[in-house]
């Protein structure tokens, strides 16, 4: 824990990320509360079960995938992260046939704990910026 948030919810919301580096999902059922809910919903579907199923995909679709955290804002049941993902796009992405280009996809994610869980999240991302990346965004 950190002086600056003596709850935890960061080192929580830390382990949240970990699965995308490493691909190991079996900590997400003790991070999300069964009924998480996120903003945008996930194609993958809702819950902890969604969220995995995320992992798989972005890390299917970006080779050689790593995740940054950039910033950290904790306080009290609120935890904000500011991120980059980097990875060779290897798969469809933003309906983008693979181009084998390196790409950084920036995001901003605010969550809220209740209980010792991520009870919800809200995900902004770039995705203009990953278009212009993958040389797509012309015309847009």
């Amino acid at each position: 824990m950190s002086v600056a948030d003596p709850t935890g919810n960061e080192a929580l919301v830390r382990r949240f990320y970990e699965p995308l580096n490493t691909g190991d999902t079996d900590p997400v059922d003790q991070l999300l509360a069964p009924g998480w809910e996120v903003e945008p919903p996930l194609e993958a579907g809702p819950g902890p079960d969604g969220w995995k199923g995320t992992v798989a995909y972005i890390r299917g679709v970006l080779g050689d995938l790593t995740l940054t955290i950039e910033d950290v804002v904790a306080a009290g049941d609120r935890v904000a992260v500011r991120l980059v993902m980097r990875g060779t796009q290897r798969g469809e992405l933003l309906g983008v046939p693979a181009t084998g280009r390196q790409v950084a996809i920036r995001a901003s994610d605010y969550h809220r704990i209740e209980g010792g869980r991520i009870v919800q999240s809200w995900h902004l991302e770039d995705f203009y910026g990953v278009l212009q990346q993958l040389n797509a965004a012309a015309g847009a």
